[in-house]
């Protein structure tokens, strides 16, 4: 009788870390976060219009098309590459801090910046050491500062009734004047004449650098234009919190992160007035509850230790609102988080584990 054995692939020690299997796929996880941000994907959807749905579809398939070139390049299967969902979370998350009338061609950019050099140049999934989307955003506000503001809407009760998926496609694939559509929206607004959304923290960059912020009408976020960053951060909160319960996330980090921020911006703006926005605008301004349980949560990028995703969380908001408050950009998350992320290895190093047996007690294992 003839036995024949066929040798089987061996992959430990190739494939990437982790080796056991854990109740939550890498695909389960991303579909959690994906349906977390549902609720700010409505309430985008109708302050600032379809543009969100077209940047998404855009970005999306930018980084599949990535994926699968860097995949044919490394000889790795395609289905992995194609299916697991990490390229939806980037894109969302990047279509949710890009003005909505974005042109394509900066959009595609952007993406193609994050996944081929932010990710696949690291080694891909699990690999990279900073944030993609949030590396993408940094790489058009810093080479393409202009489009960010002719191309941004700012929020209006039911600006989906006028920018429509037919209107935005006009303007972000076909090239349309994106101010005639701006306009039109504009004139939804309750309060027509209200600063609102980058616009505000860009007439508080101006007024800081004047020692005028006291001067600016402190918004109501409880009526007018305003709520729609009201709901937008509870939109966020409820996504938050709806990954704490599936256990995806730490409260821990977004604890410390919103903490920080909030005792910190009001300091700042009971020593400085003249200098910082108040604590509830850093909270609500400039994606700071979208940081908060969506960006600095990622597991890749942050803080492995215990202690030390509670020093990164801190680290970032403390940044966040260095930049905020003294620097040049109106807005700072993406900053902070690229910055904290260069700074989770050190972080490591210095929260270090004990090892196992080592000062459980006096006179212990040594």
């Amino acid at each position: 009788m003839q036995i024949t054995v066929q040798s089987a692939k061996q992959n430990l020690g190739i494939e990437a870390a982790p080796h056991l299997h854990a109740a939550l796929s890498t695909n389960k996880i991303m579909a959690l976060v994906l349906i977390a941000l549902l609720p700010a994907v409505g309430v985008m959807l109708y302050y600032f219009g379809t543009g969100l749905i077209w940047q998404f579809i855009l970005l999306s398939l930018t980084g599949l098309a990535c994926e699968l070139v860097c995949a044919l390049l490394r000889g790795r299967p395609l289905k992995r590459a194609a299916c697991d969902l990490s390229v939806q979370v980037t894109a969302l998350l990047l279509a949710l801090t890009l003005p909505p009338l974005m042109p394509w061609y900066w959009s595609v950019s952007a993406m193609a910046f994050a996944i081929l050099l932010v990710k696949q140049a690291f080694g891909g999934l699990g690999m990279n050491i900073f944030n993609p989307a949030m590396a993408g955003f940094v790489f058009l506000i810093v080479s393409a500062p202009g489009a960010f503001f002719t191309t941004y809407i700012a929020p209006a009760p039911a600006a989906i009734q006028v920018a429509t998926l037919e209107r935005t496609a006009g303007v972000i694939l076909a090239g349309d004047d994106a101010s005639v559509l701006v306009q039109e929206v504009k004139a939804l607004q309750d309060q027509p004449d209200a600063l609102s959304g980058a616009t505000f923290l860009e007439s508080v960059k101006t007024a800081r650098k004047a020692q005028t912020v006291s001067a600016i009408a402190a918004p109501d976020f409880s009526s007018g234009n305003y709520v729609a960053y009201a709901a937008l951060g509870i939109a966020y909160l409820i996504g938050g919190l709806f990954l704490i319960a599936c256990k995806v996330i730490l409260f821990q980090m977004p604890l410390a992160f919103l903490t920080t921020v909030a005792i910190g911006g009001a300091l700042w703006h009971y020593l400085s007035p003249d200098a910082s926005i108040s604590c509830l605008e850093h909270l609500l301004f400039g994606g700071t509850m979208l940081g908060a349980f969506f960006i600095i949560t990622d597991p890749v990028t942050n803080a492995g230790t215990s202690k030390g995703r509670i020093c990164f969380s801190i680290l970032c908001a403390l940044l966040l609102l260095l930049i905020r408050v003294e620097g040049s950009y109106s807005d700072s998350v993406a900053f902070a988080v690229l910055l904290s992320n260069a700074a989770a290895p050190l972080i490591d190093v210095l929260t270090r584990r004990r090892p196992f047996g080592v000062g459980y007690k006096e006179g212990g294992l040594q």
